[in-house]
Parts: structure tokens; sequence; C-alpha cells
């Protein structure tokens, strides 16, 4: 496994003392990762020092270490070992609140387009008539991350919580991470065999006293099957969207979609809409199943009559356009033409650092092989270079469950 641009990294413990060790090992990409994004960053930092974003951040904590106290405590030991001041690293774990509220705030930052521009594009496929099962993903955020970005391998040991009354999960998953942010929002695959890549949805409001996105993001690395990640969901307040693409490996009978949002009209409340990718011989379970692939974007297609969007979401509905252009999918070849295309000069499906897209690129794609167990990584576009930088084989997390 090599990679100039992307490093792997082992790491154990508790939760602290594994996030901890991760944060010494990233201090200068996470440091990096602020320098090259300070002038977005700065306005945050100054307004995290507010009244308002004082209660803001300091509701999204309580609750934090009210329900996943062990999260917390990750983000304290990435701080702790960056020697990076603790309040920079929160607002690196609660950026999607944090911006979207700076933005409501200020009227003349509504219209700004940045955030729909940053997200991800995934492929699910599960076919039986080219014999594939398989999840492709580009991932996309701001390019202060391109050089700063990081495979995890993390072996998590169980601690006390609440005076003794609870247990943290033990824990083992490998997971590519941002600079200072703690796993769980991009891609990775957990010791159980559950996949999950996510997407960013965007909302039109924050709702404060809730579970920051990047803290129920985190939780999905715990689970242990789909009823475990079903009730994860339901008991999990979000204050903000989000869209889970995923599986299992070990029951790999269908494949799974979740667009998830906070429900304001009924309090620590979600909305969460279901689907899931069948192949030509599984019985559709309702009317939200699709059949045989499934490509997702950074809109709510299912639940937009119930959650207000943005309006300045013009690169995801302009992918979504695209990928309907490209028609069907049926391999993993038609995948990676979709997530490697650059048709549309202005909002290509695939970014890079020259386009026009907003402070937007891609970062990199994954390739996760329900059949033969890998997980592929391509750092530059796919459909140029047909070879992954990285081949990572999924079982080696297998192996110690």
């Amino acid at each position: 496994m090599t990679s100039n641009r992307i490093p792997l990294h082992r790491v154990q413990g508790t939760h602290y003392e594994y996030s901890y060790q991760l944060g010494q090992l990233t201090r200068e990409s996470i440091r990096q990762r602020i320098a090259n994004d300070f002038a977005y960053l700065s306005s945050l930092f100054h307004f995290i020092q507010t009244e308002y974003g004082q209660k803001l951040h300091r509701g999204f904590i309580e609750t934090t270490r009210s329900i996943y106290p062990w999260y917390w405590d990750e983000i304290r030991g990435l701080a702790d070992g960056s020697q990076v001041p603790l309040e920079q690293i929160v607002i690196l774990n609660f950026l999607n609140e944090t911006r979207t509220v700076y933005r409501l705030l200020d009227e003349k930052k509504k219209l700004e387009n940045e955030t729909g521009e940053q997200g991800c594009t995934t492929v699910l496929i599960n076919r039986k008539d080219t014999k594939t099962l398989s999840l492709l993903h580009n991932e996309d955020h701001s390019s202060a991350l391109y050089m700063t970005g990081c495979l995890v391998e993390a072996d998590i040991q169980s601690s006390k919580y609440d005076n003794d009354q609870r247990d943290s999960p033990k824990e083992k998953f490998v997971a590519y991470c941002y600079a200072g942010s703690i796993p769980g929002n991009a891609f990775g695959v957990n010791v159980h065999g559950f996949v999950c890549a996510l997407n960013g949805l965007y909302p039109d409001f924050v709702v404060a006293d809730r579970l920051p996105r990047q803290i129920v993001n985190r939780a999905l690395l715990s689970v242990k099957n789909e009823d475990e990640l079903d009730k994860l969901l339901q008991s999990s307040p979000v204050a903000y969207g989000f869209c889970i693409n995923g599986g299992f490996l070990r029951q790999p009978t269908h494949l799974l979609n979740y667009e998830i949002g906070p429900n304001l009209s009924k309090n620590n409340q979600n909305y969460i809409s279901k689907c899931r990718i069948i192949d030509s011989e599984g019985k559709f379970n309702d009317d939200s199943d699709v059949r045989n692939y499934l490509v997702h974007y950074n809109h709510y297609e299912r639940l937009d009559h119930v959650i207000r969007q943005q309006k300045a979401l013009d690169s995801s509905h302009s992918r979504w356009k695209r990928g309907k252009e490209l028609g069907e999918i049926f391999t993993t070849a038609d995948a990676i033409k979709l997530l490697g295309d650059q048709e549309n000069v202005q909002f290509p499906i695939f970014r890079t650092s020259n386009g026009s897209d907003v402070n937007s690129v891609t970062l990199c794609t994954a390739h996760i092989n329900f059949l033969t167990l890998q997980l592929e990584i391509y750092q530059q576009n796919p459909k140029d270079n047909k070879q992954p930088s990285i081949t990572y084989n999924l079982r080696d997390i297998f192996s110690s469950e």
C-alpha cells in the first residue's frame, strides 16, 4: 500500500488515547489545513467568540457529552495531541452547522453557493446481470484538504462512562479522515463489515441543542447490523442534514441509502428516508426501494417535501442532470465514467483545483467492492488513471473480530 498524498495512520487505545495519537501524527496537517483555509475559517473563529456562537457550540457540546461522551473525548484528544486550540478543533468538527448559522445571521451571505459546491457524489451498484456489488464515491471538499487527508486504522478499547453506568463501544475500523476532524464523515468500513460513505445535505436551518452531523457520522463506525443502524438514526437527534450510502459486507443482499434531517415539528426527532438498492431477484419492501443501482448527490430527493433546502445548490442539481444524461449504471466502469466526468466546466462531477467550483476539489475516489472485500482509492481522476493508488484488504479488519 503506497501513497505519496494519503498516508495510513494506525492508532489504538481508549477513545481519548487513539485520538491523542492521531492528533500528534497529523499536527502539521491540521495546521496546514487551517492556514490554507484561513481566509474562510477566520470568520468562523471570530463568530464563535460572540455570545451567539458560544451559546450554539455550548448546546452542541452538552448534547454530545450527554449522548456520546466518548466522541467528545475524541475531539479533546485530537486537540491535546495536535496542540491546536480546542475551540478551533471544535469548529472543524461542527463545521456544517457553524457555517450555516453564520450565513443565516448575515443576510449578504445567504445566497452564497459554497456549501453545495463541496458535496460528494456516490454510486451504489447491486446487479445480478453484471455480477457487480460495489459502492463508489467521490470525496469532495475544500482544496485546503487536498494535501492533508489521511487513512486511519483505529483499534479502540471500551471505557466506562457516567460513573461506570455506561460502556463506550469497542471499535475497529479504517476510515478516510480530514485533518482536524474525528473519523466518520467521509467513507469507512468497520470490523462488523459495515460500509458507509457520506454525502452532505443542506437544509436552510440548523436546530440548536442537538447532535452535530459529525458526531452522528462518527457513531456510524460502531454499527454492528442494520437494525442497530436504524435505531441509532432514530435515537440520535441531528442538528443538520446528511445522507448515508452503505451496506454490510457480511449480508450482501442489498445496499442502503438514507436521507436524514432534523424534524422541526417533533422535539428531538429526525426525518429519515430509507432506500434499499436491490438486485433483479430481490423483493421490494416499499416504494422507496430501487432496482440495480442508485446515484446520490447533495440535495434531498425523497425528503424534499418536508425539509426546506438551501436554494444555492446549483452544483448538486447540475451533477444530477449530467448523471441522467450518462444513463443507466451497469458496471463499475460505468460508475467511474460518471464519477470522472468533467463535461460541465462550471460544475464538473470530478473537480480539480483549476475548475470553476468555488474552493472545491475531489480529494480522492473510493471503490469498495463487496465481492472481493477490497477498498481501492484513486488519488487522481479514475477515468484517466485506471490503477488505484491504494488497495486495502478489508479482510485485515475482519480478522480481529
